[in-house]
């Protein structure tokens, strides 16, 4: 699986869409959702678990500048009270 920004893939961002296809190889397919919005997550989390998705985590690490610059990933653990 993928990180997945929540937000992008609700708006129909087609290259998160695509993160969202398991490959004919992939035996265990699960998503990472990238988001600081309670009802955005959910809301990905529902389009993961649609398309097949055997597991879904919140990404609370992730120190790469395109997540903490938008608050996400390990930018969530500087507010923890805001983690969904």
């Amino acid at each position: 699986g993928e990180m997945i920004f929540a937000r992008q893939l609700l708006k129909g961002d087609v290259i998160e869409r695509a993160r969202l296809r398991r490959a004919s190889n992939e035996q265990v397919f699960g998503v990472q959702i990238a988001t600081n919005d309670i009802e955005e997550g959910v809301g990905a989390a529902k389009l993961a678990a649609a398309a097949g998705a055997d597991w879904v985590d919140l990404n609370c690490g992730c120190p790469i500048h395109e997540a903490t610059r938008r608050g996400l990933g390990s930018a969530m653990l500087r507010q923890p009270v805001r983690l969904p």
